[in-house]
């Protein structure tokens, strides 16, 4: 089980420095903009002056720091292709210096991600609901962008951003998630928060397609690509079908976020209708819980917390884990601090197996882009621990014990496994505590069921919302099917 990733490398300067510098000017502009006006951060709370300054503040050094990342960024990407050519080499001549090379690649790799996750979560700290993150998110796999024309976006999206205080512009291809559209301007004023989404497209062939496109509506019929294909060749007719493809996915994420549709996979059924037309609640995390523990750990080495009886939090050093024997002997040890009266022995296996699995917290949350990003938890110091890898936070959502808690609420929980998975289900992947499951049903007292899916439950470890949270959410479920009748 790993539990490290490799960052820092004698090839490359070090890169711990550099971030904790970019975590300090990039998310403390808002408070130097208020102490320099003679104000103190809370005053924004209640004051009107106050809160100009601390968002045009946050605004300018978020729009400073994506430039700073940018560079960064573009610096790694150039040298890790070059690398991938190099290596491809050494590895057909079988020479010494292949492995230290692939290394070089994974730092590389590594610090690229880091830089992502943390404009991820520049973008995450501005959205006006956090729901609304699923909805840039097209795809699963991230590409990597191309060095010349992601320079060329940051130098549009800088122009941009010096031309307005109350916005900023923010390349699509320097996040991880944001997988629609070139550029994600966000503004902001008096009333609320805004987002759109902007399409670069240059070149006399794209804005001679963009006419064609706009004149027809959007509608491209064979005639109309045939003509195209026959004045400006094949590819002009597939690149049309692109953008008209890219437009409609733009003017769909324009109505979701402002709530004038259903996102388009919320199925069409009374029950999910007027959950939609629910006003969500705003949810509680533990992430204010992490402090007290990798203080914990720091003092001892080790230390646990336990949340709604079902959810368990394990801090170790990376020291302590190297002298304990690994993260291999974590799941035994935790076995037996939550089973304390048992005995060490054989017969327990069977046990420890159904046991849910320990997930590394910063580790999912540093793969997975639609989760809080690591680099916006707290404090920064914090953030270097868990990052760098100094401090391992596993969390075991203990499924069994979370249905007895829901049991005691008055709900039946059951995992959705074999013949009760439909393909559709299968989409999202399985539940992490248990890989032939795909999805938690729940059952009311007026006989009715729900089937919630898995990236429910997974909300635990990618948006650290407690399981009392989750009980919540099948409450309001249960509240609003009951109105029906």
């Amino acid at each position: 089980m790993k539990t490290k990733a490799i960052i820092e490398h004698k090839s490359l300067p070090p890169f711990e420095p550099q971030l904790k510098a970019i975590l300090e000017f990039g998310f403390d502009g808002g408070i130097r903009a208020l102490e320099t006006a003679g104000y103190k951060l809370g005053d924004d709370l209640v004051n009107d002056i106050a809160r100009e300054h601390f968002n045009n503040g946050l605004f300018s050094s978020f729009g400073q720091t994506q430039s700073i990342i940018g560079s960064l960024f573009i610096e790694l990407e150039t040298a890790r292709r070059e690398l991938l050519e190099k290596v491809k080499q050494l590895r057909l001549d079988r020479s010494p210096a292949h492995q230290e090379t692939v290394e070089l690649l994974e730092a590389i790799a590594n610090r690229q991600i880091i830089l992502r996750r943390l404009m991820d979560g520049i973008v995450w700290v501005l959205l006006p609901k956090v729901w609304i993150a699923n909805h840039f998110a097209v795809k699963r796999d991230v590409t990597q962008p191309d060095p010349e024309e992601l320079k060329r976006l940051l130098a549009i999206a800088s122009k941009q951003n010096g031309e307005s205080k109350r916005e900023i512009n923010l390349v699509s291809d320097l996040t991880t998630f944001v997988q629609i559209g070139d550029i994600l301007r966000i503004r902001w004023d008096e009333n609320g928060t805004y987002l759109r989404l902007q399409e670069i497209k240059t070149g006399k062939i794209n804005e001679m397609l963009c006419d064609i496109i706009e004149s027809t509506g959007g509608i491209l019929s064979e005639p109309t690509l045939t003509e195209i294909e026959s004045k400006m060749g094949k590819h002009a007719g597939k690149q049309a079908l692109r953008m008209v493809k890219q437009q409609e996915k733009l003017q769909r994420f324009a109505s979701t976020a402002q709530n004038n549709s259903r996102p388009p996979e919320v199925p069409k059924n009374e029950l999910m209708e007027a959950l939609t037309k629910t006003v969500p609640p705003s949810i509680r995390s533990y992430l204010h819980k992490l402090p007290e523990l990798i203080a914990d750990v720091k003092l001892r080495g080790f230390a646990i917390q336990v949340i709604d009886d079902c959810l368990w939090l394990l801090g170790v050093s990376e020291k302590w884990l190297a002298d304990f024997g690994g993260a291999e002997k974590l799941p035994h040890l935790l076995y037996h601090l939550k089973n304390p009266a048992l005995q060490c022995q054989i017969e327990e296996i069977e046990a420890l197996n159904q046991e849910s699995p320990l997930i590394n917290l910063a580790g999912h949350n540093m793969n997975h882009p639609l989760s809080r990003s690591p680099l916006i938890w707290y404090p920064k110091d914090l953030v270097l621990d868990v990052v760098t890898g100094r401090i391992i936070i596993f969390a075991q959502f203990d499924l069994t014990a979370f249905f007895k808690v829901a049991k005691n609420a008055g709900y039946d929980l059951t995992l959705v496994t074999d013949k009760e998975v439909k393909n559709n289900m299968r989409a999202s992947g399985p539940m992490l505590e248990n890989p032939n499951a795909y999805g938690v049903k729940a059952k009311f007292s007026n006989g009715n069921s729900l089937i919630f899916r898995p990236s429910v439950f997974r909300a635990v470890y990618s948006n650290l919302v407690p399981p009392s949270e989750i009980l919540r959410l099948i409450a309001i479920v249960d509240r609003t099917q009951s109105q029906l009748g």
